[in-house]
């Protein structure tokens, strides 16, 4: 695993933590965007990760996405501003496919593109309390820059997504769940607890039918029905030829639990 400034990736039973550290806030920037890629790019490379769970490595951050004081100094012109929105399409784009579920344990406030980052991942255990998630670009007068007039009204409805863009307002964990924002709102002092309890569940189930699985949702997204059912027939026939489907019945039939190769 390679060397990181940002990142510490730790791994146990499948299940890989990866915790960002950028005090003073996580703020995103070319250097995080790297990290971000790199560490996706070899975590799902890495057959011995089924799950990724993102944390933050500071107490009231998670990620606060881009820094607003380093904004003063950008060049206003389009082709500085459009390199730097691709910059960040290519980064998440690359983070929601991977090829293995991926969670977050937001215990701090994701504004923002940090906000944006999470919508890229599977599942999001957030914190109740004091974190707060949103988008609230629209007060600084733009708009979000990172997939996130995208991928919100994707998971939310468009006129939930509309309110919270255009408000700027900022929901708690118990909100944002009743909304579909998160997955679930935990008390504070539990949620990393249960962000890795649910990944080591994920990580005990079949890796080639958990993979298949995460690939037909992301790829099968945007695509009408037929192209969807499509993708759907290449990634079952995968999973029933695999030597985990075979084992699986084995298991189901004499009764005991399934001992998973990954192949």
């Amino acid at each position: 695993m390679s060397e990181y400034a940002f990142l510490r990736v730790e791994k146990r039973g499948g299940v890989a933590r990866v915790t960002i550290k950028k005090p003073p806030v996580n703020a995103l920037d070319n250097d995080l965007y790297d990290e971000l890629v790199r560490v996706s790019e070899q975590l799902d490379a890495d057959e011995s990760t089924r799950v990724i769970v993102f944390l933050s490595g500071l107490e009231k951050i998670f990620m606060a996405g881009a820094d607003i004081k380093q904004m003063k100094n950008y060049r206003f012109e389009r082709e500085f501003i459009e390199q730097k929105i691709d910059t960040v399409h290519t980064t998440f784009n690359r983070i929601e496919r991977i090829r293995k579920p991926t969670l977050a344990a937001i215990t701090g406030h994701a504004l923002g593109g940090g906000c944006e980052f999470v919508l890229t991942l599977d599942f999001r255990f957030m914190s109740t309390g004091e974190p707060r998630i949103g988008l609230p670009e629209i007060n600084l007068g733009i708009i979000p820059g990172g997939g996130g007039t995208q991928r919100l009204p994707r998971l939310i409805g468009r006129e939930r997504a509309a309110e919270l863009m255009m408000t700027g307002e900022r929901l708690d964990a118990t909100r944002a769940e009743q909304i579909g924002l998160v997955t679930r709102a935990c008390p504070p002092d539990k949620t990393i607890e249960e962000t890795v309890s649910f990944a080591e569940r994920l990580a005990g189930q079949a890796p080639v039918a958990l993979q298949a699985i995460k690939q037909c949702l992301v790829e099968s997204f945007d695509v009408d029905l037929m192209l969807g059912l499509q993708m759907e027939k290449k990634y079952c026939t995968k999973a029933v030829l695999s030597e985990d489907a075979r084992e699986g019945i084995s298991a189901f039939l004499e009764k005991r639990e399934p001992r998973w190769k990954g192949r």
